[in-house]
Formats: C-alpha cells, structure tokens, sequence
C-alpha cells in the first residue's frame, strides 16, 4: 500500500506536466490532492466507527486505482478526478493502520506494534517513490509504474479482507445513570 500510493503520490506533478498541464495548473492540482487527503482521513475515521474497517480500506485502497486510470488515460480526462481518487486513497492508510493495529493486536504494546508498522510504512513510501522514478527512467512513461502500484493496490485490498474479524472488538460501556433511569415513588 505505502509502496503503491506513496510511490504515485511523489510523481503526481511529472505525471502531470506529463500530459500537457502546465506546471502551475499541475501544482495547483496538488492543492486538491492536499484537500482529497484530509476529506480522505475524516471520511475514513468516521466510517471505520460504523462499518468493519476491511471495508473501508477495500473502497479507498480501490479508488486509487480508478485514479491511475483518469491519471494514464488520454482521452482528455479531467486529470484532478484522478487526483482526488489518489488523495482519498493516501488520506486512510496511516489512521487505518493505527486502528487496525488496536484491533487485531492490542493496546498492550500498541505504541511498539504501531511504530514497527509505522516503519515498514516509511520504507514502503521510501520506495515507492524510488521505483516510480526509476521506472519512468527506464521506461520514459509513469504507465508502467502506475499499472504496478494498481497492482499492489489489489493484492493490499486481498491481504486486508483475509484479516478476519477483529479480535479485540470495541468494548462500548453504556454509563449507569443512561442505562435506567429509578422508578419514581
């Protein structure tokens, strides 16, 4: 996922003067990348409380890849639909890997669980970035890159949906005055 995402997410201006943008508009398209990814973070925060959190991964680890297609297509595509895609996709990844964290291991140790992943995240993103360049590089198109991280993205969204149910469940207390209230005498 850090990879895929990450790795895109470094290249979006290139990729975008690419296609013919200017460089102005391409940075101002950046903007709404910025904006996509705070929408993404609140978005996935509010729903991952109301709905099983390899759900919503598997819709925002997606629609990265629906945003690689607007981001390769030529056919004139409003490329900032391609970039919002991204940005929601990179809003969720940090934030979902704290809760799952909290969900599948604990919060015994979570802040050492959580940094282990953390750091794994960062190679990830680190790399990501790496290969997309060097990609393009070799190839002298984003295409190929893209079509990888898509491909990173749909083995993510396998690997988060074979997780199972959580096995440290929210543990809701209702507050004792809420529960009844004394029958009058």
């Amino acid at each position: 996922m850090a990879v895929a995402i990450n790795g895109s997410a470094a290249h979006i201006v290139p990729l975008l003067t690419d296609h013919g943008l200017s460089r102005a508009t391409a940075a101002a398209t950046l903007g709404i990348f910025g904006l996509a990814t705070m929408t993404g973070r609140l978005l996935a925060g509010f729903l991952v409380d109301r709905v099983f959190a390899s759900y919503v991964a598997t819709v925002f680890f997606l629609a990265p890849i629906a945003g690689f297609a607007f981001l390769a297509s030529a056919t004139g595509m409003p490329p900032a639909i391609g970039v919002v895609l991204m940005g929601m996709g990179l809003g969720t990844e940090i934030d979902l890997i704290a809760f799952l964290v909290t969900r599948y291991f604990g919060q015994r140790a979570f802040g050492q669980i959580y940094g282990c992943f953390f750091m794994i995240f960062g190679l990830g993103s680190s790399l990501g970035r790496f290969l997309a360049g060097l990609i393009f590089d070799l190839a002298g198109s984003y295409h190929p890159a893209l079509i990888g991280a898509a491909l990173a993205l749909v083995a993510t969204v396998i690997l988060v949906n074979r997780l199972g149910s959580y096995r440290y469940p929210v543990q809701r207390e209702v507050a004792p005055d809420l529960v009844t209230a004394p029958a009058a005498s």
